[in-house]
Parts: C-alpha cells; sequence; structure tokens
C-alpha cells in the first residue's frame, strides 16, 4: 500500500481551513458582542443627550418665568409704593415729616407683652452682663 505523496499538503490545507473557520468563528463573537456593546452604548448616548436636552429647555423655561414672575411683583410693588406715598401726600398734606425708627422713643410696631413685664434693654447694653449682675 502506498501512500499518496500529497496527503500531506491535503491534510495542512484542510486543518488551515479548519483553524481558519474556527479563528473566524471565535473573532466574530468576541468582535459581534463589542459590536452589540457599542450599539446599545451609541443608544443610551442618544437616550441622554435627549434627556438633557430637554432638561436644559425645561430650566430655561423655568428660569424664564420666574423672571416674568418677578419683574411684574417689582412692577406692582413699585406702584403701590407710589400709590401709598402720593396717598400720604394727600392725606397728611403739608404736616407730613420723615419718620426716622431711631429717633423714635417707642417700636413702631407694638408687641402684645405683659404690662408687667420691664422695658427691653437700651441699645448698645449687653443682657447677658446685667442677668449675671442681678444674680449676685
Amino acid at each position: 500500500m502506498a501512500v499518496d505523496p500529497l496527503l500531506p499538503l491535503w491534510l495542512i490545507v484542510a486543518g488551515s481551513i479548519v483553524a481558519g473557520i474556527v479563528a473566524g468563528i471565535v473573532f466574530e463573537r468576541a468582535a459581534g458582542s463589542a459590536a452589540k456593546r457599542a450599539a446599545k452604548f451609541e443608544a443610551e448616548l442618544v437616550q441622554v443627550r435627549s434627556d438633557l436636552t430637554r432638561h436644559r429647555e425645561e430650566t430655561a423655561r423655568h428660569f424664564g418665568k420666574s423672571a416674568e414672575l418677578l419683574g411684574r411683583m417689582a412692577t406692582d410693588y413699585r406702584e403701590f409704593l407710589d400709590h401709598f406715598v402720593n396717598g400720604a401726600e394727600q392725606l397728611c398734606g403739608p404736616n407730613m415729616k420723615e419718620i426716622n425708627a431711631r429717633e423714635l422713643e417707642r417700636p413702631l410696631l407694638e408687641t402684645a407683652r405683659d404690662a408687667t413685664a420691664p422695658p427691653p434693654p437700651p441699645m448698645g447694653s449687653d443682657p447677658l452682663a446685667e442677668d449675671a449682675e442681678a444674680q449676685k
């Protein structure tokens, strides 16, 4: 029985083909999963960018509305103040004088405190030091 001299060559070719197929399958699985992951990350990136754009638009709308409301409030306050000052000038006439809170002998707003309670300490005094002296 004679061995064909081309048999080792055929075995090398067949082995190379099988090795190439195996290497291709392994490479495709590795690269295929990477491609799937890349596609997944790309989809996530598109979603996150969309969410960011929507959030920016909502933030701009919110602060735009806030600025509009604050502007209206300032305008209304100016109108109220003008009305208040004009009313005081009309109602008080020449008897109107400027009130300085420091020159008042009593506070502008009375508190509901007990009539027997001592008056508050004068401005600039240390009430804690006075309490310590009273306890001695």
